[in-house]
């Protein structure tokens, strides 16, 4: 059993020294100076009296200064080494943090909408809780909520909207509806019906925008229509839930509206859903958006018909001469500048 080791073990050792001379039958001092350098280099051990006598042979072939200099080569291979591996290192912790941002980026961009909303939701419970607290403090201290008078020469704010007021002129009062998301403020800017289109409460830039009130629309006139704008969000947020009027048996079931405008609190009856468009301007058709003021007997005939007649549905609710109305209008894919129309009488004065 010892012998065939001992064999093998030469055996080993001159296959090794093969590889090493190459085919080389005399060891010169510059293969010597190759070859220690490949056995320091890849730590090769011989295992038998051959490879000793090789290594004694090589040993008489070198100098110091080959010495020397293979151990420098291989600091400097060692040091190249651990420059490549902590640069490989170093840019790994890199691409793994850009791959980190890329994907928050990704998540951040996906879920934009969601964020948006979030935000929206927020405000809108932010000015709820201003509402609320101004109410509290309005019980406190005494107060009843004013209604204005046929007298008054000036519209009395509600008290618990006067906060809000302050905070921004152009609030104009709130939207609330059962049984859908729509429970938000509704802004006026004189003459401008556009500029909540793409703005929050603050005036910073908020793709939802608001729900908007109808620049011509007079709030306390009789025989005058209430319009107001929102956009039909896919993500349900502003008008994103009206289109729920398009089923009847939804609407029997929230017939009610409330709009609260800065003066006085309103319950409004869904009469009709409509279906309808922007008209072009040379269109002689009946355009619902420009229906304000419907005080004539012409003028509340003509809203009368065309509602009815282009109605998906009416409800058992009568629409009567001097009446005022409410007309919340969103955007409709069905067609192109579609729009959808939820139509309600005011019941409360």
């Amino acid at each position: 059993m010892a012998d065939n080791t001992n064999r093998n073990a030469v055996e080993h050792d001159l296959r090794m020294i093969r590889q090493l001379m190459k085919g080389k039958k005399r060891l010169t001092p510059k293969l010597a100076g190759e070859i220690y350098y490949k056995l320091e280099l890849y730590h090769i051990r011989f295992e038998s009296f051959k490879g000793d006598e090789f290594l004694e042979e090589l040993e008489s072939n070198l100098t110091e200064r080959q010495k020397n200099e293979v151990k420098k080569q291989l600091l400097e291979r060692k040091r190249r080494n651990y420059q490549k591996k902590r640069f490989i290192r170093l840019n790994k912790y890199v691409l793994t943090a850009i791959f980190a941002l890329q994907l928050i980026l990704c998540l951040v961009i996906l879920n934009w909408n969601i964020i948006l909303d979030i935000r929206t939701n927020y405000n809108a419970e932010h000015l709820q809780a201003k509402i609320g607290q101004t109410t509290a403090i309005a019980e406190e201290l005494g107060s009843e909520i004013s209604v204005p008078k046929a007298e008054d020469i000036k519209p009395v704010i509600l008290s618990k909207f006067k906060a809000l007021h302050d905070e921004n002129p152009d609030f104009a009062g709130w939207l609330t509806i059962e049984g859908t998301r729509i429970d938000y403020p509704v802004m006026a800017r004189e003459g401008d019906n556009n500029y909540y289109l793409d703005k929050n409460f603050f005036g910073r830039e908020d793709k939802n925008g608001l729900l908007i009130l109808d620049y011509r629309s007079d709030v306390l006139a009789k025989g005058q229509n209430i319009i107001i704008y929102g956009h039909n969000m896919r993500t349900g947020v502003m008008f994103g839930t009206l289109s729920r009027y398009k089923d009847k048996s939804f609407c029997e079931e929230h017939p009610t509206i409330n709009f609260d405008s800065l003066y006085e609190e309103c319950e409004y009856k869904v009469i009709a859903a409509v279906l309808s468009s922007v008209a072009y301007e040379d269109e002689d058709v009946f355009r619902y958006y420009d229906a304000i003021d419907i005080s004539t007997k012409e003028s509340f005939d003509e809203f009368k018909q065309n509602i009815i007649g282009n109605a998906l549905y009416t409800t058992d609710e009568s629409l009567e001469y001097g009446d005022s109305c409410l007309v919340l209008s969103t955007c409709d894919y069905y067609t192109e500048d579609g729009r959808f129309v939820v139509v309600a009488k005011k019941v409360t004065e």
